[in-house]
């Protein structure tokens, strides 16, 4: 079996080369972040370069208006036959500031396409989103990642529905009742157990931060790869908590052998 070739980004002399279009383009920073941006989705998330299309009108109505940095479908033949496409991707440049007026922006560019998703991506920061396309524009709800290519529909409506928006009332009653939960259960005493609340939240944040800097594409925290890991680990949740430890080494927020009770 042939490994899947891998996509790379093409310079010469101030140039950079789109898979997308077939031709150079003048290196400038939003067009490098953009190009880079095309080798995630297809190593990464699995995509082909004739399921994704560049600098596309989403309304329309002439190349000056709205246009995609990226539309990706689900399968070539969507693409093809023009249907509405899965996900928007806008780019800025690095030195570019992304933020709640670039939100809207990917989240009108989604509505205009009738797309489920869009994401908002450079080095300094990569993040995904969900519409509503019942509801008026714009409106934007951030989930933790995008489909990969192989995603199916029960895969993709579930990424639709796991997001929860906490409100602040909302997330102290759902810390109290973990609280409770771990001090019940595990009959500790209400310090101890807030300890324990403590350490987990550092895990989530931990490895949220990974996945919003680019080290790591996919969700550790979650139930579905902690179940998997539970085949190659005694305690998977503690491997986790292992590494956040590493993380915060410098800080010395743990002790070298704290471990998750």
């Amino acid at each position: 079996m042939t490994s899947k070739k891998v996509l790379t980004v093409e310079k010469r002399s101030g140039d950079i080369f789109s898979h997308i279009r077939i031709k150079w383009l003048v290196e400038t920073p939003e067009e490098r972040v953009r190009q880079e941006y095309l080798g995630v989705l297809v190593n990464e998330y699995g995509y082909s370069l004739d399921q994704i299309d560049e600098e596309l009108s989403v309304t329309g109505r002439g190349s000056g208006d709205a246009r995609a940095d990226f539309l990706i479908w689900r399968t070539p033949q969507e693409k093809s036959d023009r249907k509405t496409a899965l996900i928007v991707v806008e780019c800025k440049a690095d030195n570019v500031t992304i933020d709640r007026n670039t939100y809207r922006q990917g989240a009108n560019y989604a509505q205009y396409e009738r797309a489920k998703f869009f994401v908002t991506h450079n080095n300094r920061e990569t993040k995904f989103w969900k519409v509503n396309l019942e509801r008026r524009m714009p409106n934007f709800d951030e989930i933790e990642d995008i489909p990969h290519a192989d995603a199916s529909d029960k895969e993709i409506e579930e990424i639709v529905s796991r997001l929860k928006v906490f409100k602040e009332d909302e997330f102290a009653d759902l810390l109290h009742q973990c609280h409770n939960v771990i001090r019940n259960r595990e009959k500790l005493d209400p310090a101890a157990a807030f300890d324990e609340i403590a350490k987990i939240l550092f895990i989530k944040v931990c490895f949220e931060r990974k996945l919003k800097s680019g080290k790591q594409r996919r969700n550790l925290f979650t139930a579905e790869f902690l179940d998997q890991q539970k085949e190659l680990y005694e305690d998977s949740i503690d491997t986790l908590f292992t590494e956040t430890k590493k993380e915060y080494r410098t800080d010395k927020i743990f002790e070298n052998d704290g471990r998750l009770t």
